[in-house]
């Protein structure tokens, strides 16, 4: 399982640009942060791979995560 402490999103060049960043994640209901299980990503997923998923997944663009040292 992966860990994610902190989810930044980016709301850039989609309707809540304007808003505050807060009120866009909940407007979009979006995590700030989550565990994601080892059947959905493998548990030695890069950064890089980890963003993807979770764009992919929740339709936004990630700009930052934060996760858990092991």
């Amino acid at each position: 399982m992966i860990k994610i402490n902190k989810i930044i999103w980016d709301f850039s060049d989609t309707e809540f640009e304007d808003c505050s960043y807060e009120d866009a994640r909940r407007i979009t209901i979006l995590p700030e942060s989550l565990k994601i299980k080892s059947k959905d990503l493998e548990s030695d997923a890069d950064e890089e791979e980890i963003i993807e998923y979770l764009s992919e997944n929740f339709g936004f663009c990630v700009e930052s995560i934060e996760m858990e040292d092991d």
